[in-house]
């Protein structure tokens, strides 16, 4: 993210922040749309079912809206719900551990955590939100391509896709190639 982002980034947060610790009625929705995805995202790095991540999500918010005044700096609200979200997925997977059966507890012992550790879910937290915000300054065409091709659980076939951009089929390839190559472009301008 370059210097100007996380400024713009900042800003944003501080406007939010103070716009809920306010009580402005559209600004609690305005953070839960804006940080939900890192949430979820945390959640599905541990590895937890749907309802489990519906539970944790719940339960961060609840300790956002009862600790956000207590925020010291609105420029490291990102941060801060990361921590949170990590902090109840370890809650709840050390919850699952100590509900095993006694005799269950002592072959778990001998196997190793595949979760993630903290550090790599901040890691991959950061790399995820790099690629998004990359991705929403490709022009709308190339968004719609890279989506379409690579975003989606199904790939729309060339075909379709060359029907909702208005090119041939043929062409989609090499459209495909250059949007990729300006991804790679902006990437590489935010040390991605």
């Amino acid at each position: 993210m370059s210097l100007h982002t996380e400024i713009d980034a900042a800003a944003a947060d501080s406007v939010l922040v103070a716009d809920c610790l306010e009580r402005e009625p559209q600004a609690w929705l305005r953070l839960l749309s804006r940080y939900k995805r890192l949430i979820y995202s945390v959640t599905v790095r541990f590895g937890f079912s749907v309802d489990d991540r519906h539970d944790i999500f719940q339960s961060v918010c609840l300790e956002i809206l009862k600790n956000l005044s207590s925020l010291r700096s609105a420029s490291s609200l990102r941060y801060w719900i990361l921590t949170i979200t990590i902090r109840q997925c370890s809650a709840l997977r050390k919850r699952r551990n100590q509900d095993l059966p006694a005799a269950g507890q002592e072959s778990w012992s001998l196997v190793s955590d595949p979760g993630p550790g903290t550090l790599e879910v901040y890691l991959e937290a950061r790399r995820t939100e790099i690629l998004r915000e990359a991705i929403t300054e490709l022009p709308p065409r190339c968004r719609i391509v890279l989506d379409q091709l690579f975003l989606r659980d199904s790939a729309m076939s060339y075909e379709e896709l060359g029907r909702v951009i208005g090119c041939s089929k043929e062409s989609i390839g090499s459209t495909r190639l250059r949007c990729l190559d300006k991804l790679r472009r902006i990437l590489l301008d935010k040390g991605f």
